[in-house]
């Protein structure tokens, strides 16, 4: 199973004050210039003693925050092991290691707990999120707000959550890339036709996609939450009646990517780290930003196989990376499909009218093998034969790992891809 653990990226400005243990406070701690402010579930609490900043972290007290958080925590002596403890939770740390336990499940801190003058420290995010709760740090306001519950804007409307999300299901290819990234810990992803991304995604069971969920896979699971198309409406209660939240979400161009990394980074408790994956797809797009064709390509792009082909409109992922690479799509204007409205039927009587300079195929074919067909349709078709792309022979097979699903954060090299076809043609 892939995992990667939420206790990565843990708040770096601020580390839970819990115990009490004989050290001397290191000479470089300061007292902090305005006071941190701990809000949970909306209430502020009082700290027991004034923050203190210590290599760039920032400490607080703990007791009223555990309490607040509805934990207990107890100190061991001996061992130096400090148990924080909520519900069917235990977090076990040891001053100076920087591995740690839940529930017994080894994890590994970015900080090790420490000790200064009595009282030992540990991380506060990594604590809050195994409690299933999530943490903001607001270094303008010195403000750490910690939430039981999270209300977030979906294509469907509100969500609600009571807790981080620990066991994830994925039923669209993009999305389990996306949670990756994240850290998410998935344990259920969609059927995949092609390459798998991460790779490390390719021993978690297949629980289907938009097109049909396998229920039974589904309900061995035991996840927490489900994300799915909103296609999938009609499937929600059957999916909650599994114990899992259902968060229906699509992304059919590059904003649209960036706005779910930062919803899953905000569901997941990982905002910082959404804002890296966003900063980390921009920086990929320099190079088409500064070199854009001079005059744009007119451009057909078909998606599926010869004799089903579909067109693919501005609204679809294929059309709004093709405007981004810099080409011009011939069927802006086209009817959309009433099943599949970011595309529409093919038309030759449109395409003929149109003319593109260059067709684009997208499949989920053998490239070479859907090539050769495609080129023996133009043959035997006159219509065809007369644009301009097939007499100049400008027809290519995308590749199919960037264009056949949705890439999610590979936008960017399918958007490179696509500039570096369009500035060779003639």
């Amino acid at each position: 199973m892939f995992r990667k653990s939420l206790w990565t990226g843990i708040l770096s400005a601020v580390i839970l004050f819990v115990g009490a243990t004989g050290a001397a406070q290191p000479a470089n701690a300061t007292v902090a210039t305005k006071s941190i402010k701990v809000v949970v579930d909306g209430k502020a609490i009082s700290l027991a003693a004034d923050p203190q900043e210590i290599r760039g972290r920032l400490l607080v007290p703990y007791n009223s925050v555990v309490t607040a958080m509805g934990g207990t925590v107890s100190w061991n002596e001996k061992t130096k092991e400090i148990k924080a403890v909520k519900g069917k939770v235990t977090v076990t740390y040891t001053i100076g290691s920087t591995t740690a336990y839940i529930n017994n499940e080894k994890k590994t801190l970015e900080s090790a707990p420490i000790s200064i003058n009595n009282t030992a420290f540990v991380p506060l995010r990594a604590l809050a999120q195994s409690f299933g709760m999530w943490v903001k740090w607001d270094s303008v306001s010195k403000q750490v707000t910690i939430s039981s519950q999270l209300t977030v804007q979906t294509k469907s409307g509100a969500l609600t959550l009571n807790k981080v999300p620990q066991r994830i299901v994925t039923l669209a290819s993009s999305d389990t890339e996306i949670i990756a990234a994240l850290g998410g810990n998935i344990v259920g992803r969609s059927t995949v036709l092609g390459k798998i991304y991460p790779p490390e995604a390719a021993s978690i069971p297949e629980v289907g996609s938009a097109h049909g969920i396998n229920f039974e896979t589904l309900a061995t699971l035991k996840a927490d939450l489900v994300i799915g198309s909103p296609s999938l409406q009609a499937q929600v209660a059957t999916i909650e009646k599994l114990g899992a939240k259902v968060l229906l979400n699509s992304h059919n161009a590059y904003n649209d990517i960036q706005n779910s990394i930062r919803l899953y980074g905000e569901v997941l408790g990982k905002s910082e780290e959404a804002v890296k994956l966003i900063k980390g797809m921009d920086d990929k797009l320099k190079k088409v930003q500064l070199n854009q064709p001079k005059t744009k390509p007119k451009t057909l792009i078909l998606y599926g196989a010869p004799g089903s082909f579909v067109v693919a409109l501005p609204s679809s992922y294929p059309g709004n990376f093709l405007e981004m690479a810099g080409g011009e799509n011939v069927a802006a204007k086209f009817p959309k499909m009433d099943t599949m409205p970011q595309y529409a039927e093919l038309s030759m009587e449109r395409i003929v009218a149109a003319d593109p300079d260059v067709i684009y195929l997208i499949t989920h074919g053998d490239p070479v093998e859907v090539k050769a067909s495609f080129k023996k349709e133009l043959e035997n078709n006159p219509a065809w034969k007369n644009l301009g792309a097939v007499k100049s022979g400008q027809f290519e097979v995308l590749p199919n790992e960037l264009f056949a699903a949705n890439p999610g954060l590979r936008a960017p090299e399918a958007i490179n891809s696509l500039n570096e076809l369009l500035l060779q043609v003639k």
